[in-house]
This record gives C-alpha cells, structure tokens and sequence, in this order.
C-alpha cells in the first residue's frame, strides 16, 4: 500500500520526531511511504529525504482558515494517489481530511499528537471533520479520552497507538559535584519552564545546577527571570541542540513540568536512558510514569509542590535514584521502541484498509 502521511510542518517538534523515529529502520517498514506538510520543512524535510523518501513541502500559509489548502492538499493526493491518508496535527487534520475525502482515498485517518484546546465552535468543526475519517488516533488514552468527552468523535473511532520512542544515543558522564537536573523541550508558555525555575529557585540547591536544553519564544524572558532570581551562576540555557543526550546522559534527573504534554517524549527518552523523571501530572505522562515507582509527578500550577519534590529527590541516596532510573527503563523499553510502533500501525492500516 502507499500511504500518505500529511502534517503541518516538517522542521522540528514532536510530530517531526516520531517521523524521524518511525523511519530510522526503514528496512522495517512493509508499505510505500510519501511524507508531506502544508507549512515549511527543515530538518525533519532534511532527514526523511537523506534516508530515501518521497517528500512534498507545500510552504503554503498553514492557517486553518486558509481554506484554499484544501484544494492544494487535493491536487498533492491526485498525484501521489495514496491508498490511505494518515493526517496529523490540527491544520493537517483539518485542510488533509476534507481534501482526502473530495479526493475519493477510501481509507483516511486523522492523528491527534496533543489535548487540543479547542473552543466550543472549533469543536463542533472538528467533530464534522472526524465524521470524514475512517478513524482517528490519539497519541496517548488521555487524548483518546479527550475528545471522546468533548463529542468530538465517538468511542467506536478513536484508537490508541502510542509514539515510538527512539533510543538516545548515551554519552560519557561528565564528572561533576552539583546534583544535575535537566530540562529537554521548547521554551514556550505550555512547557511551564517559569515554573520550574521559580522552583528550583526556591529549593535546597546549594549543590545543584540546572541546564535548559531547547530554544523557542520564552527563552529571552525565561533568562531575565533567572537573572531577576540571582541564579545565573546555578541555571544554564543551551539552545537547541539536536542531540540533547549529550546532556541527559549527565543528569541526575530529568524535569517535565509542562501544562499539557498528549504524550510527553521527552521523558521517555530520559527514561530510556535510566534517568529519572519528576514529571507534571497531565495528559499521557501518568500512563506510564507512576509515582515514586518508576519516577515523580506533581501540579504544574504548584511550585511549591515542584519545589518539595525537588528537594526529596535530591535528598535521596544514589541507590534508590538509581532503583528509580531502572524502573523508568524497564517501563519504556517494552512499550515504546519503534519496532512495537511500527507493527502497530501498519497492522492498523492493513486492517482498516481492507476492512
């Protein structure tokens, strides 16, 4: 079969990443594979054509309101002629599954890769795009669950197939005498990084240091805050960094404080490198992070809680850091790997295409 794989962008981000996890062993991979995006490429649109595969980057302005994108989508899938449409993220969902529809595919899906926070109009909108599909997956139960409750699709639609995980290349520990706690993401406002900060701040962490792996629209506020807070000389921004094992591999702990995560990658691919995690208790994230099992969760909206958990595992001895770590490891690496991705999806398509 050939499958079309449509989002918005192909640059960086979650949606771009489990692309790149998806197409690492390609060798797996039993279908015919075309990758598109309404907005603009970069490195993802880079590394799915150096590793071989047919890719379309349609720059268009990606707005849902756009509505002529549905007639570029269209003419995409009359020369690609796919067997099955696979959309992902809200603009793809939106413009790729009426196209997909007007174009006659007989299977398409639509992928939810967060908890959308959708207004009251916008979700009737959707709940009328996602009649259009055959069926729509959701990234995590938590996502499934959330737009089953907003009446968006029904329960019989909705499938759960979670991200594949590809596993961090692990550096050399660096030695160091700080309890080393790490953050990997964007730098916007639903990632929650002020929070952590203001925790960490506020914590016993005379002998700890923080480093802030990732870039985005916050960054320049987020350094006036830790300058405001005196703590320059204990927090470290990076960058962006396409390998951020490079710092994880030196962590102590790995924080996700974020607002709202559909799965939260990032901390799977902390736990696969046996670090772990203090992670925000939403979206996916429970569904594999239990706490004081294989890792810590607590209110994003609560610094005070972050910053309590924060001085208890620093507090705690390195074999039980370590007990943690090796139970966050055992629980990704029998979920998450992308071979159990790539056998449920495409198992997924066969079944639903033939159906």
């Amino acid at each position: 079969m050939k499958i079309l794989r449509l989002t918005t962008l192909l640059d960086f981000g979650g949606q771009e990443k489990q692309y790149l996890s998806f197409t690492e062993k390609a060798e797996l991979l039993k279908n015919d594979y075309v990758f598109a995006a309404i907005g603009f490429g970069g490195n993802a649109e880079k590394v799915l054509k150096e590793r071989g595969f047919e890719v379309h980057v349609l720059n268009r302005n990606f707005s849902i309101k756009n509505i002529f994108n549905i007639w570029t989508v269209y003419k995409l899938i009359k020369k690609v002629k796919p067997d099955v449409v696979h959309t992902a993220a809200a603009e793809a969902n939106f413009h790729g599954i009426i196209a997909a529809k007007l174009a006659g595919v007989k299977t398409i899906i639509g992928e939810e890769i967060g908890i959308p926070n959708h207004s009251s109009i916008a979700q009737k909108v959707f709940r009328w795009v996602y009649r259009l599909a055959n069926q729509v997956i959701g990234v995590s139960q938590s996502v499934k669950n959330h737009l089953v409750n907003t009446g968006e699709i029904p329960e019989s639609k909705g499938k759960v197939i979670y991200n594949p995980v590809s596993i961090p290349t692990p550096f050399p520990r660096k030695d160091s005498p700080n309890f080393e706690i790490v953050y990997v993401g964007r730098l916007e406002i639903v990632k929650n990084v002020e929070t952590l900060i203001t925790a960490f701040a506020h914590s016993n962490n005379a002998h700890a240091h923080l480093t802030i792996v990732g870039d985005g629209r916050e960054r320049h506020q987020l350094e006036a805050l830790t300058s405001k807070l005196q703590m320059d000389s204990k927090i470290t921004f990076t960058g962006f960094t396409s390998e951020p094992s490079k710092y994880l591999s030196n962590a102590d702990l790995f924080v996700l404080p974020s607002f709202s995560e559909g799965f939260g990658i990032a901390a799977a691919e902390a736990m696969f490198l046996k670090i772990p995690v203090l992670c925000s208790r939403v979206g996916g994230i429970p569904e594999f992070v239990k706490d004081g099992e294989n890792g810590w969760l607590f209110d994003p909206k609560n610094s005070t809680e972050l910053s309590e958990k924060l001085n208890q595992i620093m507090a705690m001895d390195a074999e039980s850091l370590h007990l943690i770590g090796r139970n966050g490891y055992d629980t990704v690496v029998n979920q998450f790997t992308v071979e159990k991705y790539i056998e449920n999806l495409e198992r997924f398509y066969h079944q639903l295409h033939h159906d």
